[in-house]
């Protein structure tokens, strides 16, 4: 496995950041971060951000603007091109959800690649404490009307403990495995600079075909990538 060459099904978010983290200490070697940006944002975002943080990172970044109509067809081809480039095998950062594992499964099936979930089935808690123990730390960028309170706030470890403790309170999956909320990851050991939120503000963001139809969005207007101390 570590000699074949992959790509990492990429969000920006915790998930997607901390998968790609456990397969380069394994050492498999991860030569692409594949994005789709729907309806031209990524969970809600302005998808320019998504290049500066693969800018960041320093690995090469394939974004597609896309559909959920058209997802399906636009992940075939970008994966199809991939394997003409030596890509054998896909990375992702699925949690629990038996229907993403049940699409990663069947892409790797009519696709001829091998997938790797290394976050699969394990505990929450573990996974975010993992997370910032680690030195990663993300903002969170979209929630669901209920976990509104979340938006803006930043996982690292010294807020863990608090984040933990309101996400529980307002009775959201503490990963937002089922969409309750989405974050931007902005630095760990993966990032060879830091990404840095200058100016922000919070917008409804109405996604119609989404189980969530009503969420809200940091908008990001203004960010940089800054050295690392």
């Amino acid at each position: 496995m570590e000699s074949d060459k992959w790509f990492c099904s990429w969000s920006g978010g915790k998930d997607s950041c901390l998968a790609c983290y456990e397969a380069m200490k394994n050492n498999m070697d991860i030569l692409f971060l594949l994005n789709f940006a729907v309806d031209g944002r990524s969970h809600g975002i302005n998808r320019e951000i998504i290049k500066s943080q693969a800018e960041a990172i320093g690995i090469p970044l394939i974004q597609k603007v896309t559909s959920w109509k058209n997802y399906e067809n636009d992940f075939n081809s970008e994966v199809l091109k991939l394997k003409e480039k030596g890509i054998a095998g896909m990375i992702a950062g699925d949690i629990d959800l038996e229907e993403h594992l049940d699409w990663i499964k069947k892409k790797s099936a009519e696709l001829n690649i091998k997938y790797y979930e290394p976050l699969w089935k394990r505990k929450r808690e573990e996974i975010l404490d993992k997370f910032v123990s680690d030195g990663f730390e993300a903002i969170v960028v979209c929630t669901i009307d209920k976990a509104k309170i979340l938006l803006g706030r930043i996982i690292k470890k010294d807020s863990i403990s608090g984040f933990i403790e309101d996400a529980k309170r307002i009775n959201v999956d503490l990963c937002g495995e089922n969409g309750e909320f989405h974050t931007l990851v902005i630095d760990g050991p993966i990032f060879k600079k830091r990404l840095e939120i200058l100016e922000s503000d919070v917008q409804n963001f109405t996604e119609h075909i989404k189980i969530y139809s009503n969420k809200w969005i940091l908008d990001i207007k203004k960010w940089e990538l800054k050295p690392k101390h």
